[in-house]
């Protein structure tokens, strides 16, 4: 089968599911995502980002949807809308805008969000003493405030939602974050081994630097990217599950090792990412196993994406499609403020990276196949 014919059959299953999934098998009448920018659908889409026709993580466009979207649309829940909007830039020349909440969006996903902690890249609580930085001013509300926040809202689930979890990929950059800088010592090794969430103990060992505190910090790395898998799991069983929720659907984090950003390290430090990401999922799984969500290995269908590209229409799955010299994105490159004016010059759309970790349209589709593949096996569409 040639590409286009490929991309057309994509395109087509994914009407059909849409036509054929409806309220067939579940029966929903919303869907609520919890997450990172992988779900998010425009927490950030205020200020400069907006004025570029930025907003979502992916080269966006007026017809560029995540996976979410591509579900919801599925199912017939509606268009997902974010339920909390703003950005708290410090940059200079960057405008955001102050935090808005909408209690008609169900869309708490949000960009640079972790699990359970609220320093993620580009975090705006980094922006704060002792870390003082400047950057962009995400808001990053962990998942596990964005779960307490619905249940804030509406009480209970009323088991009538579509609900999407998906989270990890910060925490590991915040943790990977922490190991790169360990050997360097000094006070910004220990504040990234603080941001990352480190014991006392170990902000202290990578004080100190050296070889010491790289086997300390990749020790501490594994560790926290265990917790954080744990803790996912236990806040889908308690405050999604346990609280009324029927259809549970949660996707695992993809090989961040097979991204653009981890092909630019040695193969020793992929390996210690994939290690970080299967340290995550295997604690995830083993911890809803038992339970009636869904748990969806996009791990295992991103590799082999990444293995044999052709099967899927992909034509590139080491290039970014977002530029980072266009002066049509303010952000380098990043695709939160990419658009088809700001990608490199070359037919992206059968790219499967944005920037060099989010997807590209193509990508978003992709993983939405697969995700509807495992409602229909699961009965559910």
């Amino acid at each position: 089968m040639n590409l286009k014919l490929k991309l057309a059959a994509l395109a087509a299953a994914l009407v059909l599911a849409s036509c054929g999934g409806g309220n067939g098998g579940i029966e929903v009448d919303s869907t609520v995502s919890f997450g990172d920018s992988l779900s998010d659908v425009g927490t950030y889409k205020v200020g400069t980002i907006a004025a570029v026709g930025g907003g979502k993580w992916t080269v966006n466009s007026a017809t560029a949807l995540n996976w979410t979207e591509l579900v919801a649309a599925s199912v017939r829940t509606g268009v997902p809308c974010a339920a909390q909007t703003g950005l708290l830039t410090n940059i200079p020349g960057l405008t955001g805008a102050p935090v808005a909440n909408h209690a008609e969006c169900f869309n708490y996903a949000q960009g640079s969000a972790r699990v359970s902690n609220p320093f993620g890249p580009n975090a705006a609580a980094l922006q704060a003493a002792p870390f003082n930085q400047v950057n962009l001013g995400l808001m990053a509300m962990p998942v596990a405030t964005q779960m307490n926040t619905h249940l804030a809202k509406v009480g209970s689930f009323s088991g009538r939602e579509l609900v999407t979890v998906m989270a990890g990929g910060n925490d590991l950059f915040m943790h990977f974050n922490g190991i790169a800088n360990a050997a360097t010592g000094g006070a910004a090794a220990a504040g990234a081994a603080a941001a990352a969430g480190w014991p006392q103990a170990v902000q202290a060992a990578v004080m100190a630097g050296g070889a010491a505190a790289t086997d300390a910090a990749i020790n501490a790395a594994l560790s926290g990217m265990g917790q954080a898998g744990a803790e996912l799991a236990t806040l889908v069983k308690t405050q999604v599950l346990a609280k009324g929720a029927r259809y549970v659907l949660v996707v695992n984090l993809p090989d961040v090792a097979q991204t653009p950003f981890a092909m630019t390290l040695d193969a020793q430090t992929r390996g210690l990412v994939n290690t970080l990401v299967t340290t995550f999922n295997s604690q995830l799984q083993a911890g809803l196993n038992g339970t009636s969500a869904l748990y969806v290995d996009m791990y295992t269908q991103g590799r082999d994406q990444y293995t044999n590209p052709a099967k899927y229409g992909i034509t590139n799955v080491t290039t970014p499609a977002c530029s980072t010299t266009s002066p049509a994105n303010p952000l380098a490159g990043s695709s939160i403020a990419c658009t088809s004016a700001s990608t490199v010059a070359a037919d992206t759309s059968t790219y499967v990276f944005a920037d060099s970790v989010h997807p590209t349209p193509l990508g978003y589709q992709l993983q939405a196949a697969f995700v509807l593949a495992q409602m229909r096996a699961a009965g559910w569409i």
